[in-house]
Parts: C-alpha cells; structure tokens; sequence
C-alpha cells in the first residue's frame, strides 16, 4: 500500500539532513503517555492501540518489488492534461452559510454548509506526503488557504498525510475557533500551534453541536498512522451532521462493512452523502471501498445525493486517475441514483445544480437525474 511506503520514505526523510527537520515536522506528534491512559477507559482502545468495531485482515496482499516501482514511477495513471476547475476565493460564498451546500477542493477536501454553519473538511492543498516533491497534486487547489472563507469549525476525519496537513493546521490555527478530530489526533494539531480550548476530540458515538447542527462521530474501518511507530495511536472517524432541516453523511476512509446500514437507520435518511470511491485495490478493501461497495454503502445509508470524494487531486493507487469516477457514475445510472459530479471548486447545492462528465472532455454531456 501507498500509504506503508510513504512512512519508509518518511523515515529516511527524518534521517537526512536537509529534509529531516521538516519532515519530522510533518509527522506530528502522537498521544502522549498520559493521554494514551486517558483513552483505555473507551471500549475501542486496547493494549495501547485504537480498534476496529469488527477486526480485519490489515495486511496488504499482492505488493511486490515490482509493483511498488510501478506504483512510484507509472505516470499512465495521472491527467495528461490540466482539468477544468472554478477558482475560489473568500467572495464566492455568502456571508451567511447556506442551508445546503457543498464545495468539493478535490480528493477529500470539502466546504460544507448545511442549516447554517459552515465547516471545513479534511483540508490539504499541497503534497500528501512528509517527504517533499513526493504525492503532490495533480495541480493546485481551487482555493488557496488565504482564501479560505470564515467557518465554525474544521473537522479532521483520521491522521493520513491526505486528510490532515501539517501547514494548513498552522496557518488555520490563529484564525478557526474550533477543531473537530478523532481521539488522539488533537496531539498532532497542538504540536502545530493550536491551543486545547481550540480542539474537541471525539470518539465514536460521541457528538457537539454547533447552533442546530449536531456533529457526531460514527465507526470507520480503517486505520491510522504518520510514522513507523505510531500505528493507531489515533482514531478514525466519520462524521453524521445532523441539521434541523437537513442531514449529510462524511465517510471518511475505510473499507465495506454492516455499519451503513445501521447508521442509515439510526441517523438517516440523509440529504447528502459524501462517500469514499477512489485510491481502491483489492489488495486492500478492507481498508478502501471499491466503487461497487461505495454506491451500495450510499443507499444502505438512505442517501438522496451522493458525492464521490476521495479521488481526482492525488495518485494513491493502482488505477487511473478517473477510473472510480467511471465506476461510480455507471453504477449510479444504472441504479437511479441522483449522483453530484461538480467540477473542483464549484459550488453545488443538491437538487439545484446541473453538472457535467467533465472528465471525459472530448463528449462532455449531462448526467441523468433520477426522477424525485
């Protein structure tokens, strides 16, 4: 897996001599002693680690020598070409947040407003990686950070370099009153200037709420980790917003298992759905839906839009860029599911917004709309 070579490459940077200051910086810190007593009084922590509600086989099957080199050095799999995107800036959102809006910045950075508040998740702009010049972007982001409008909180889903970044942290820091992260994860974003009163750390089932919208914290399959010696040190999450008048779902990473069907019918149904589809292998579904379990994950949940996220800004697998979105948006023709496609940077209210197949630029055309 991309991910296990990446803490390698992590650990050679942190030994050398031009690169070892940051990219220790990168990394973090994990839970402290003390912090790590704190967490045995939670079912999900044992023998100083975080655990799945259901154990998994976390080894990655099928990654040879061979295949690694493939996985570094194959350019087949990225755009040969810039992709289209609407540049952002603080003027392109309203003042007061929307009562059901979504920006999607690209793999699993995302601009959420529902029932009023406006949230910020999973933000990385640059490279997702502790090693520079390694998994950077396809290209920039559509926003930059000093771009970034007002929102209530940022909310951090687990601790891989692709969903929680180290200079966005920092510069997020002085300006964001509240940081929404699993258990652990705030020892990462203290390291990086934010203050305690700043961080709410949560565990599954647990929740805080912003005006009316209550943030809760549900099971992943997953894992977590920054370095070589910090393997789920940390949980993982994702999130349930639950609005007065609306409802939207973040899936957060990790692979297929019974817990959709039981969030759908404890929380749902859900206006929106934010589903992992992108950076799959068989060689570890346990840990990353394959598209085919992401659109049944959707409906099990009770989802009315689905957004595929995890895909389209970095190559952190096997296939081709735009194979998941393909993937996805056969299957959700086939099965009448209202599926979002907006382009980076664009601003989608479900139900409102019309969008495109902009990923194949030769015979763009509209996408069917299952009928209400």
């Amino acid at each position: 897996m991309k991910k296990t070579l990446l803490y390698i490459f992590a650990l050679l940077a942190a030994a050398g001599i031009s690169i070892g200051v940051p990219a220790c910086s990168k990394m973090g810190q994990a839970p402290s002693i003390e912090e790590s007593t704190m967490f045995e009084k939670v079912p999900n922590f044992q023998n100083g680690i975080f655990l799945n509600e259901n154990p998994v086989n976390m080894t990655v099957e099928g990654f040879t020598f061979a295949k690694a080199m493939n996985f570094f050095f194959d350019l087949s799999r990225t755009p040969d070409q810039k992709l289209p995107y609407i540049h952002l800036t603080k003027e392109s959102f309203s003042t007061t947040p929307e009562e059901l809006q979504i920006a999607w910045l690209g793999h699993s950075s995302m601009i959420l407003d529902i029932d009023g508040v406006r949230l910020l998740i999973d933000p990385v702009f640059n490279n997702a990686s502790p090693v520079p010049f390694t998994v950077n972007r396809f290209q920039p982001s559509p926003i930059e950070r000093n771009e970034l409008p007002e929102v209530d909180a940022v909310i951090i889903s687990h601790d891989h370099y692709d969903h929680l970044e180290m200079n966005t942290i920092k510069q997020l820091a002085p300006k964001v009153k509240l940081f929404i992260v699993p258990l652990g994860v705030g020892s990462h974003l203290r390291k990086w200037g934010c203050k305690p009163e700043q961080i709410v750390e949560l565990n599954w089932y647990e929740s805080i709420t912003i005006r009316d919208v209550e943030i809760i914290s549900a099971p992943t399959q997953h894992f977590s980790g920054r370095g070589l010696s910090d393997r789920n040190k940390t949980l993982w999450t994702s999130y349930i917003f639950k609005g007065e008048h609306h409802r939207a779902y973040y899936s957060g990473d990790g692979g297929y298992d019974g817990r959709f069907k039981e969030i759908g019918k404890q929380y749902g149904p859900f206006d929106l759905t934010m589903i992992e589809a992108g950076a799959y292998d068989k060689g570890w579904k346990n840990v990353h839906m394959m598209p085919e379990e992401s659109v049944q994950a959707h409906i099990e949940l009770g989802g009315k839009y689905m957004l595929p996220v995890h895909w389209g800004a970095y190559d952190l697998a096997f296939h081709k860029w735009d194979e998941p979105i393909r993937r996805v948006s056969n299957l959700a023709a086939e099965q009448g599911i209202n599926l979002l496609t907006p382009q980076m940077g664009e601003l989608c209210m479900p139900g409102q917004s019309t969008h495109t197949a902009w990923w194949e630029p030769a015979k763009k055309h509209e996408l069917a709309v299952a009928p209400q």
